[in-house]
């Protein structure tokens, strides 16, 4: 399929990495002048062993660039600066069909496509190159002169008397953001939270924070200070990302607000980056931890015995597709001790790099907290191929059941019980959980739901209740025990959908009234985040597993 604008090139034969000054290709151009119309455009490239296919495109400063990459095995684009030296990863160790969004600096964009692997066949297409005269314009920013901040106050009165802002952002340079603050309403154990984005010229969006949504950013009179602020419990823990200056693109609103990642960014004065720290800002989280946020077990201190991560390509009859599975075994494994707990993680990649869950079932483990678990990182291959199989997908559910658990026994030797064997992820991973231990409870007898997407429902569906409470309602008691969590800032954007927040209470109230005698639902102060999700999990299996003591 050929969509406006786009030029495509299959690549393929020979395995590349990482270009070195050996091995780089004189860059290729792959369109032609931006914003007009491409005709089919495709070229077969013949890689060298260990090279880099670099790729030139013809755009002009502030051009929204769009495109994609679709892959067998795991590719890197790096787009490259003026001086030849990587400046953002835009695609890291992806598989599968990923769409990719930068902002051009200059009348000419490089990237470089690379893989450790053997490819069959490499497919990049740039769908948009929309230069800024062809973008819509922007609608006017919200500018307040009643900031709620105490901070902000200030400074807007030392403006109004002919200041500047340079030594307020000095101070942030110095102390950090966001601004943490008393709540104006006084409210014991609240605080005031205020982000702030220095210089933007049309918008800023928060991503992630304490908004049910991505918040706008205000700006403060005509000064250079843009911010949002927000009163939240002193228990909160959050990561959080800017987008300033969003193009705003021809399309649907979704292909709009897809146009924030072109932009999305860490917080330059943020001084606590959510760890690990990414490869540039682009790919950066910062993070924010109030003084009464809950302690997350296991996530510091040194690992004095680690377990083993061990991968294999798990290929689906069933689904028909195949992917990477990391196996985790704790030091000292045996197979035959009665306390093992076998535990499927989806999203196993960000369960690993992200969460770095190994390590703190490293802490746990040698702590006595926690039994030996056998952690079973599931990855997805791609996002469309995720948002298929994790919505309560038989087949999946199925695959997942019978197919890799067996598997997964097989190759560690373990003995898989259904009261030892458990279910867990976040988003549609818990969703896909809560369904896969009730179709499945001869196999999963338990189930760890992390901000479940319990909103989801069949197109056919017409139950006022969540789906899954429902499906737990009709259906007779089964033999498992469940741990949903959710963030209290997991609200709904339009009065008539069901959040998150308020259908993991629909469905944790329905097993209760269901009488199944293990329910644990617990809300934490924060979002849809792994900053959360981290510690939840952690809470999950200690509620669920924990030796006693």
């Amino acid at each position: 399929m050929i969509k406006r604008h786009r030029a495509a090139l299959h690549l393929c034969s020979a395995a590349w990495l990482f270009m070195t000054a050996a091995a780089a290709t004189a860059a290729e151009a792959v369109s032609d002048r931006p914003g007009t119309p491409m005709a089919a455009k495709e070229q077969m490239l013949d890689l060298a062993a260990s090279s880099t296919r670099r790729l030139r495109i013809s755009t002009e400063p502030g051009s929204y660039v769009k495109g994609l990459v679709e892959s067998a095995v795991p590719v890197d684009l790096v787009l490259l600066g003026p001086d030849g030296a990587p400046e953002r990863a835009v695609l890291e160790d992806a598989t599968g069909h990923h769409n990719f969004y930068f902002v051009a600096g200059s009348d000419t964009a490089e990237l470089a496509l690379s893989t450790k692997a053997q490819p069959d066949d490499v497919t990049f297409a740039i769908v948009d190159n929309i230069p800024p005269d062809k973008q819509l314009p922007h609608p006017p920013a919200r500018v307040s002169t009643d900031p709620e901040s105490p901070a902000l106050k200030v400074l807007l009165k030392a403006l109004a008397a002919g200041g500047a802002t340079e030594a307020f952002w000095q101070e942030r340079a110095r102390e950090g953001t966001p601004l943490v603050e008393p709540a104006p309403s006084g409210a014991e154990g609240t605080s005031l939270l205020t982000f702030l984005w220095r210089g933007a010229e049309k918008n800023v969006r928060l991503w992630g924070g304490p908004s049910g949504d991505h918040a706008w950013l205000e700006r403060l009179g005509d000064s250079d200070v843009w911010f949002a602020s927000f009163e939240v419990p002193d228990a909160t823990r959050l990561s959080y990302r800017f987008a300033p200056d969003i193009p705003l693109v021809p399309g649907t609103r979704r292909e709009r607000r897809f146009a924030m990642l072109s932009v999305l960014q860490a917080d330059p004065l943020n001084k606590s980056p959510q760890e690990p720290e990414g490869t540039d800002r682009f790919n950066q989280l910062s993070y924010v931890e109030l003084p009464d946020a809950p302690r997350q077990l296991g996530l510091t201190g040194p690992v004095t015995h680690p377990g083993t991560v061990t991968d294999f390509t798990y290929e689906s009859e069933r689904l028909g597709n195949a992917r990477t599975v990391s196996i985790y075994r704790p030091a000292g494994f045996d197979p035959e001790n009665p306390d093992n707990l076998l535990l499927f993680v989806f999203d196993g990649k960000e369960y690993q790099t992200r969460v770095k869950l190994p390590a703190m079932l490293d802490r746990l483990i040698a702590a006595g907290t926690l039994p030996p678990v056998v952690a079973v990182f599931v990855d997805h291959i791609d996002q469309t191929t995720r948002a298929r199989e994790l919505p309560c997908n038989a087949d999946f559910a199925d695959a997942v059941a019978l197919e890799l658990l067996p598997e997964i026994a097989r190759r560690t030797g373990i003995e898989a019980m259904p009261a030892r064997t458990a279910v867990t992820g976040s988003s549609y991973g818990g969703l896909a959980s809560a369904c896969i231990a009730h179709r499945h409870p001869e196999r999963f007898g338990a189930f760890i739901s992390l901000s479940g997407s319990f909103w989801w429902a069949p197109k056919d569906y017409e139950g006022k209740e969540a789906y899954v409470a429902s499906l737990f309602r009709e259906a007779p008691q089964r033999p498992i025990r469940a741990f949903l969590s959710a963030g209290i800032f997991e609200t709904s954007r339009f009065p008539d959908e069901l959040s998150i927040i308020d259908s993991n209470r629909q469905v944790a109230e329905t097993l209760r009234e269901k009488g199944y005698e293990t329910v644990v639902h617990r809300e934490y102060a924060g979002g849809h985040d792994y900053a959360i999700w981290r510690g939840a999990l952690i809470d999950g299996l200690v509620a669920l597993f924990a030796p006693e003591k």
